[in-house]
């Protein structure tokens, strides 16, 4: 039979972990409103929304809306991952994704590692 310190043990991490991926969760859905509303900002009137033709420089504005619709497509598919039960660990290697490293960019595929090219 098991013992009741093992399972209160596990009871105790599981909601702190829990706790944990709501607290991730609720940062995630503040930076993707914020991204959102960036990026209708930056492409209201349908500015912004197209590349500019030719191979000229990119408008600075072009690319500010680029920078921002792609911030939003990186959270709305890190919830997705959140929503799926694979948040939180390296899509390279595999690895758990340190809290704090999720803390600072919620949205990250990657552990620190990976990231900096160490693995």
């Amino acid at each position: 039979m098991g013992d009741i310190r093992s399972a209160s043990r596990l009871l105790g991490e599981y909601q702190r972990h829990t706790a944990q991926l709501e607290e991730l969760r609720a940062l995630l859905h503040e930076r993707l409103t914020a991204a959102r509303q960036e990026w209708r900002a930056l492409t209201e009137g349908g500015r912004g929304l197209e590349r500019p033709a030719g191979d000229g420089p990119v408008p600075l504005a072009w690319g500010r809306a680029e920078r921002a619709r792609a911030a939003v497509a990186e959270i709305e598919a890190a919830i997705e991952r959140l929503d799926f039960g694979v948040y939180g660990t390296c899509g390279r290697c595999g690895t758990f994704i340190a809290l704090e490293r999720l803390r600072s960019v919620p949205h990250t595929r990657r552990c620190a590692a990976c990231d900096d090219g160490r693995k």
